[in-house]
C-alpha cells in the first residue's frame, strides 16, 4: 500500500484556514483508513463538524454500526462549553451544522475495500489507470443534485437511522480480480470534473490525476482548471492510494 498524494486547496487562496474540506489517512495493522468530509459553508461551524466525522471514522472504521449519535456527542462535548457560549454560537447550534462524508477502510488480509458514502465526495477505483467504478456518485449529472449530509441535529440524520435505509450508503469492493488497484478520493468539485472528462472521452483524465504527487503540482492543476472554468471554485481535495 502506498499513499501517493493527499492534499486540499481552499476555495480562496488567501484564506487557507477557511478550507472546510477535512481528510485523514491512517494505517493500522493490516488496514488502511481514509476519511474525507466536506463541511457545508452555509451552515455554522461546519469545519469542526467535518473534523469530528473524520476523526471518528479514523478511530472506528467502516462497520455498519457507524454511530452518528456518538459523533454528535463528541462534537458537542469537545467543541462547546455551554456556560461560555456566545449568542451567535447558540443560534448556530440550534440550526445545526452539515457535512458530507466519505470513509474507506481497506483490509490487506481479505483484499477488499469497505466504503461509506454520504453526499457528493467520491472514491474512484482504477485498475492499471483504467476506470472500474465510482461511489457514491457514478455520473457527472448526479452532482447537480443537492447532496445528503450528516447533521449535528437528530432530525437531519433521519435518512441514516434504520439499517434498511443505511445500506444504500455502503459499498464493498472485492479487489481479488482487480490488477494494480488504485483509489482516488475527491471532494465534489474535482469529482464532478473527473467524471465529466471521462464521459467526454478524455482517456488521460485518470493518469493526469495519478501524476499529481505533491501539493505544488496539485495547486497548479487546480488553479489552471479554475481559470478555464472547468472546475468550480470550491474547497478541493484529492487523495491517491495505490493498494
Amino acid at each position: 500500500m502506498e499513499v501517493v498524494f493527499g492534499g486540499s486547496i481552499p476555495k480562496d487562496y488567501n484564506y487557507l484556514d477557511e478550507n472546510e474540506d477535512i481528510f485523514g489517512i491512517h494505517f493500522e495493522d493490516n488496514k488502511l483508513r481514509i476519511a474525507l468530509s466536506d463541511g457545508a459553508s452555509v451552515s455554522y461551524d461546519s469545519k469542526n463538524w467535518a473534523k469530528a466525522l473524520v476523526d471518528y471514522f479514523i478511530k472506528t472504521g467502516a462497520g455498519r454500526a457507524f454511530d452518528i449519535k456518538k459523533v454528535m456527542l463528541t462534537y458537542y462535548t469537545e467543541m462547546f462549553k455551554c456556560n461560555d457560549m456566545t449568542a451567535i454560537q447558540k443560534r448556530g447550534l440550534r440550526v445545526g451544522s452539515f457535512a458530507t462524508f466519505l470513509g474507506i477502510e481497506y483490509s490487506y488480509l481479505n483484499n477488499q475495500a469497505r466504503i461509506i458514502g454520504v453526499g457528493d465526495s467520491i472514491v474512484v477505483l482504477l485498475s492499471d489507470e483504467r476506470f472500474v467504478e465510482a461511489f457514491p456518485r457514478t455520473a457527472s449529472e448526479q452532482f447537480d443534485v443537492v447532496p445528503q449530509m450528516f447533521s449535528t441535529k437528530n432530525r437531519g440524520n433521519l435518512f441514516f437511522q434504520h439499517a434498511k435505509e443505511r445500506s444504500r450508503f455502503y459499498k464493498i469492493w472485492k479487489l481479488k480480480d482487480v490488477p494494480s488497484p488504485t483509489l482516488l478520493c475527491m471532494s465534489d468539485a474535482l469529482g464532478e470534473w473527473a467524471m465529466r472528462e471521462m464521459e467526454r472521452g478524455n482517456s488521460e483524465v485518470w493518469a493526469q490525476l495519478m501524476s499529481i504527487n505533491d501539493l505544488r503540482s496539485f495547486w497548479q492543476f487546480v488553479h489552471v482548471k479554475r481559470l478555464e472554468h472547468a472546475i468550480k471554485t470550491d474547497d478541493t481535495t484529492l487523495i491517491t492510494v495505490r493498494l
